[in-house]
Formats: C-alpha cells, sequence, structure tokens
C-alpha cells in the first residue's frame, strides 16, 4: 500500500481537528495553544473570529492572525505553495479590520482595509473572498453616501456570485441593492430584490438571513403606506431576531415598529417601542441608531407640541448624524428641526435645516444617480440574456445540424464538397472584400475620432486658460502684500483657493489716516464664487474710496443695498461673511472698530485668545436686515488678530474622517501665536495639508493674522 505523503497527512489531521472543533469554542481555544503549525494556527485563529461573539476578543484573535501571516509572507519565496494560503487569510484579517470600524463608525478606514483586503484576493484568484470584499465595500459606500460607487461594486459583485452559485451571499447582496432602490424612492424596484433575497434565504433556511430580508421587505411595505403589512413582517422579524440574541438587529426592528406606529397615529406605542430601541442601541454603543431613536422622539414630541423636548431629542440626534458622517442621518434629523423651528416662529434656523435636508436629499438621489442606476440595471440584464441568447442559439444550431447530417447521402455530401470549394473560394474573396472596406470605415472613424478629441482638447485648454487670466486678475484686486508690510507690524495670509479661482478674498485700502482690511468668503466657490468676489470687493472699495464712508458698519450697510438693488432683484440671496477692520492712526495710539457679518475674528491678549461680537447675518438679502453693529477694539501693540473663512474649520479629515472645527483651529493658533509670523502662516498649511491628507478640499481656506 502506498503510504501518505506527509503535507497531504498534515492537511487530513487538520481537517478533522477543525471539523471536530469548530462546534466548540472552548475546544478550539484548547486546540489553538497544542497547535505547532502555523497553518493549523491561521485556520484555527480565522474560525475563532469568526464564531467569537464578543466583541472584546474576536479582534485579539484576528489580530494574532494577522501577525502570523505576516510573518510567514515575509520570509516565505514566493513561490512556496503555502504563499497562496497564508495571502487568503491575510485578506480575512484586513477584511475584519474593515468590519471592525464599521462597526466603530470609521468610514474611511473601513473603506481602506476592504480595498486592500479585495487587491490580495483578486491577486491570489480568491472568487469568493472578492465578492465578500465588494458587498462590504457597497455597505459602506452607501452609508457614506457615495450611491454611484455603491451600485458599481455590487454589479461586479453579483456577476462572480451567480457564477459561483452561492445562494446565501447572493441573497445579501439582493438585500443590499433592494436598500439602495429604496433609498431612491424606487419602492417597487426595491421588493423585487428584496422579495430574491428572502426567497433565497428560505431556500437554504438561513435564519439571520430570513430575519433580514423580513425586515427588508416591511420597509417596502411601510414606504407604500400599507402599514398593517409592514407591523406584520416587523413582528416576525424582531421574534427571529430575539431568537438569535441579535441585539444590534433587536434595536433597529423597534426603532422601526416605532415609526409603523406612528405612522398608525398611537405616539405612545411609538414612544415605547424608540425607548426599548435605544436602550439596545446604547448597549451596544450603536450611534446611527441611536442617532435615528433621538430624531424619532423629535418627530413624536413634536406632534405632541411639547417643543423643547422635541428640539432636545432632535439636537441631539443631527450631532450625532453629523459626527458619524451618515447623509441619510443627517438628512432626517435636518427635517424635524427644520419643522420644529418654524412650529416655534425661529423662521431663519428653520430655512437653515431645510436648505441642509435639501442638500442631503439631493445628494442621495439626484437624477444623474437614478439615471445611472438605470443604465447599470439594463446593462446587467441585458448581459444576462445575450448570455442565455448565445447558450440556446448554439443547442438550436447543434440539433439542427444532426438532423442535416442523417439527411445527407453520400453523393450530396460529395457534391457540397464541391459546392464548399467553390463557396470558400468566392468567400474568401467577398470576406477580403469586407475587410477592406471595414479597414476604410476604420480609418475615418480613427480620423473623426482624433479631430474631435483634439477639438475637445484645446477647448478644455481655452477655458483653462481662461480660467487662469481670471485667477490672474482676481490676484490683481486682492490686498498687495506691500501695502500690508507698509500698514501692519507683522502678517502672514495663508490664501488656499478649493478651485483655480476663490470666492473667499482678502483686501486692503488705505484711506488718509485710515487703514481698512478685510477677509470675507462670498456666496460659491470657484468661477461663480470669484465674479462674485470681485463684484464684492468693488463694492467695498467704491464705499471707502469713492463715496468716503469711514466706519465699517455704515460700509457693510453700503455694499449690502448695493448687492440687494444690483443681483438680488429675484431674491437670490448673493453676497459674503466677512470681517472689515478699520486702524486709525490719526491720533497717537492707533484705534481699532471694525464690523462682523456671520464671521467672528478672534485676538489674543496676555496668551489668551478671546472670541470677539459678530453679527448674525451676511451682507446681502437676509431676513434680518438691520444695520450692523460698530465694534471697537482695544488692543495693544503685542496683541495678535486672527481673521479667517469657514473653510479651514469645515474641511473633513483625519483618522475618521470628520470636520477640523474651530476650537481645534482656535487651539491651534493659540498653540503658535508667539512665533513669528511667517512661520505661523506655514505651520497652519501644514497642519490643513496633514489633516486633510487624500480627502477632497470642501471649501476655500483664507487665513489672515496681523499684529500692529
Amino acid at each position: 500500500m502506498n503510504s501518505i505523503p506527509k503535507k497531504a497527512l498534515l492537511l487530513v489531521l487538520l481537517l478533522v481537528d477543525l471539523f471536530c472543533y469548530s462546534q466548540n469554542i472552548d475546544s478550539l481555544k484548547q486546540a489553538l495553544q497544542k497547535a505547532k503549525h502555523d497553518l493549523v494556527k491561521c485556520n484555527i485563529l480565522s474560525l475563532l473570529s469568526e464564531l467569537e461573539t464578543d466583541d472584546a476578543l474576536w479582534p485579539k484573535y484576528n489580530e494574532e492572525l494577522k501577525l502570523i501571516c505576516e510573518a510567514n509572507l515575509a520570509k516565505l519565496n514566493s513561490s512556496h505553495p503555502d504563499v497562496v494560503v497564508f495571502k487568503k487569510h491575510y485578506a480575512t484579517t484586513l477584511n475584519n479590520i474593515g468590519y471592525l470600524a464599521l462597526q466603530q463608525e470609521n468610514g474611511p478606514r473601513a473603506v481602506e482595509y476592504f480595498k486592500k483586503s479585495l487587491e490580495i484576493q483578486e491577486a491570489i484568484g480568491d472568487k469568493k473572498g472578492v465578492a465578500s470584499s465588494l458587498n462590504n465595500l457597497g455597505v459602506i459606500y452607501t452609508n457614506l453616501g457615495q450611491i454611484l460607487s455603491a451600485i458599481d461594486v455590487y454589479k461586479r459583485c453579483l456577476k462572480i456570485q451567480e457564477a459561483l452559485n452561492e445562494k446565501k451571499d447572493l441573497g445579501l447582496t439582493f438585500h443590499n441593492l433592494g436598500h439602495i432602490y429604496q433609498l431612491q424612492g424606487d419602492h417597487a424596484k426595491s421588493l423585487e430584490y428584496q422579495e430574491k433575497s428572502h426567497a433565497l434565504y428560505k431556500e437554504i433556511n438561513d435564519q439571520p438571513g430570513i430575519a433580514s430580508s423580513l425586515n427588508a421587505l416591511a420597509l417596502n411595505y411601510y414606504n407604500q403606506k400599507n402599514y398593517k403589512k409592514a407591523l406584520d413582517y416587523y413582528t416576525q422579524s424582531l421574534v427571529l431576531e430575539k431568537s438569535l440574541q441579535n441585539k444590534r438587529q433587536q434595536g433597529i426592528l423597534l426603532y422601526n415598529i416605532g415609526l409603523t406606529w406612528q405612522a398608525l397615529g398611537d405616539n405612545e406605542k411609538a414612544l415605547d417601542d424608540f425607548k426599548e430601541s435605544l436602550v439596545l442601541s446604547e448597549e451596544i454603543n450603536d450611534r446611527s441608531s441611536i442617532a435615528n431613536s433621538l430624531i424619532n422622539f423629535g418627530w413624536v414630541y413634536l406632534r405632541k407640541k411639547d417643543y423643547p423636548l422635541a428640539l432636545k431629542y432632535s439636537q441631539r440626534g443631527k450631532a450625532i448624524s453629523v459626527e458619524i458622517g451618515y447623509p441619510i442621518n443627517v438628512q432626517n434629523s435636518a427635517k424635524v428641526l427644520s419643522q420644529i423651528y418654524k412650529e416655534m416662529g425661529k423662521y431663519k434656523e428653520s430655512l437653515e435645516n431645510y436648505q441642509l435636508y435639501i442638500r442631503m436629499r439631493d445628494s442621495l438621489n439626484n437624477e444623474n444617480t437614478r439615471r445611472a442606476t438605470v443604465k447599470s440595471q439594463l446593462q446587467y440584464q441585458f448581459e444576462k440574456r445575450a448570455a442565455a441568447d448565445s447558450v440556446a442559439y448554439a443547442k438550436e444550431s447543434k440539433i439542427k445540424n444532426i438532423e442535416l447530417a442523417k439527411q445527407k447521402t453520400e453523393i450530396e455530401a460529395k457534391r457540397n464538397q464541391q459546392y464548399a470549394l467553390f463557396g470558400g473560394l468566392a468567400l474568401v474573396i467577398v470576406f477580403a472584400g469586407f475587410m477592406y472596406n471595414r479597414f476604410k470605415i476604420t480609418q475615418k472613424q480613427k480620423h473623426i475620432i482624433s479631430e474631435q478629441k483634439h477639438l475637445v482638447e484645446e477647448k478644455q485648454k481655452e477655458i483653462v486658460d481662461s480660467i487662469n487670466y481670471a485667477k490672474r486678475i482676481q490676484y490683481t484686486l486682492l490686498a498687495h502684500e506691500d501695502l500690508l508690510k507698509e500698514n501692519l507690524k507683522q502678517h502672514f495670509v495663508y490664501f488656499n483657493p478649493k478651485d483655480i479661482v476663490s470666492g473667499d478674498f482678502y483686501w486692503a485700502t488705505k484711506k488718509e489716516n485710515k487703514f481698512y482690511i478685510a477677509v470675507c468668503d462670498s456666496t460659491g466657490h470657484g468661477v461663480p464664487g470669484a465674479f462674485m468676489s470681485l463684484l464684492n470687493i468693488g463694492f467695498l472699495t467704491e464705499a471707502i474710496n469713492e463715496k468716503g464712508i469711514e466706519k465699517p458698519n455704515e460700509v457693510f450697510n453700503f455694499v449690502r443695498k448695493r448687492l440687494i438693488d444690483n443681483i438680488s432683484k429675484e431674491g437670490q440671496k448673493d453676497g459674503f461673511d466677512g470681517v472689515l477692520i478699520c486702524i486709525d492712526r490719526s491720533g497717537p495710539n492707533p484705534k481699532i472698530s471694525y464690523a462682523a457679518a456671520n464671521n467672528q475674528m478672534v485676538v489674543i491678549q496676555n496668551n489668551n485668545l478671546i472670541e470677539l461680537a459678530y453679527d448674525r447675518m451676511p451682507v446681502g438679502i437676509a431676513e434680518n436686515l438691520d444695520s450692523f453693529n460698530l465694534y471697537t477694539l482695544d488692543t495693544s501693540t503685542n496683541d495678535a488678530i486672527y481673521l479667517y473663512t469657514d473653510g479651514y474649520a469645515d474641511q473633513f479629515g483625519g483618522e475618521k474622517g470628520k470636520k477640523y472645527k474651530y476650537k481645534q483651529l482656535n487651539d491651534h493658533i493659540l498653540s503658535i501665536h508667539q512665533l513669528p509670523f511667517n512661520e505661523q502662516g506655514s505651520m497652519l498649511q501644514q497642519r490643513f495639508n496633514d489633516w486633510k491628507k487624500d480627502l477632497e478640499q470642501v471649501d476655500d481656506v483664507c487665513v489672515l493674522g496681523l499684529r500692529l
């Protein structure tokens, strides 16, 4: 009898061990202590990471698995047979890190690790792993509101899963696609995918999948206002999730049941379910569900006309939603806050929240996204139908050929050979003519494409050249460095437009003994913002240099009137937020007065940072058209003054992709204010780039520091 090779024997023993131990986590832990071979350890750790339900333990098993894989991949030759296995385990660890980041609501980190896992899985041909990573990416893209990216990865995932006939995974992808259609308001298409998902889960008797699909079906019926049917499906799902002891899903379902009772007009039952959902969500620190419950407390108390409580819960829900960066939650919180403020008579706050609601809604459901979704769906269905037709046609042709072959006699076969000879020659001639014709057409098409490409490139160059020329014009109108040096003891300017030209601007002028300096943020950015900045600079110059207006608040009043008379006749809210300072050197000591519109400057005196008063209205059309206030500032030659627009504080970045915020900006300014001013500007620039990293810049940035 032939002996079993050592490596094959090891694999057999490994499979037997894992089969025995996989049913018992304690046994797996014992096996891990006894295991000698790293491959055995990897398989046990992979199972422990999968089976362990304690969120404090499974990441530790995953980290240990990651370290073993990294050590072996570092020392093994790339041709070693074990390398592929270690790479597969390593991809799993990266995928798990991404999942953990997703649970911790760190979207950018989740995307980073899912992509790393996907890259390895594609390299080693692990199709099931590729599909899993694509599905994970789809979930996080959806949460981040990147709908087109989510659709793209789900489409790729679906093809792989259908080829592998992985019914459980296919059910999950159908479920996720249904969720996207539901977000876009296409409830019929959403219901179609969720029913497919539910049918697959029932076929394989996957209890978690059945519970999840029941929840999704209920949501579709809820959106179609069939609340009784929705309540029935939600209740069925909740019973299953309780048997599975899944607290996260129980919290979500109780929240959904509360919504349904709310729609049926029973606010007391709704409140009970929301409270129970909030307790479960806080227990597992599911902040997305916490935010949802708080927002719906807001709706319930709004209907009860208890506006203070409604406002309290809704604001908490909005704060959490903004912090975790989920557009859907932000949209829902802004909608209820708009209604609450409206009922309280606070129309400005109501309008601000309504505008935020519209922005969030449009980002998730714009026309381009809808078209891309339909196009993706049609392309996928066409590819499936084309493949099916191709198979059917091949089968039909095969049958016909067999039937014809039986009917042929030897004489007909011989005659056909003769015909084939002449026919073949004729075909060669025809084919040659066809190929020549196609060659000529292709050459012509290439020529047309080349001309079109050249035309597009020329037009693009013309546009870019025009914008660059506009940039030159804009920069000539900004405060000149010589003028600033002449009138300020020390200063720096950190000016960083989002695009080539900017809506932010810094401007200065001198009129007799008075020196004026402003930092402002015009409506918009890019080309529209730049046009507004040029117009605003023109009106500021007119007010001071032509009309002789001296007080900063009266300058703002004049500019506002000019803007309303010239460009706001149809209600457009164009203008700017900003600060205008006047330094009067007519006496022995300089006197400072200023006006501030929706913008707060800061001064540092004796190592203390002071946030100065400002008016909560823009220079432009607004609900409040009261005269701007004139503020004065007592300062010494050692004090430092800082003016900035909102672009720096609003930039997303850092490890969790959050906003920088004003507090962090002011703390950083305070920490560097004693340095030379040119160094302060460089440090602010470096800090901004370090924070932003590879994320897109969200707005124009302008920071100006000065000392008299």
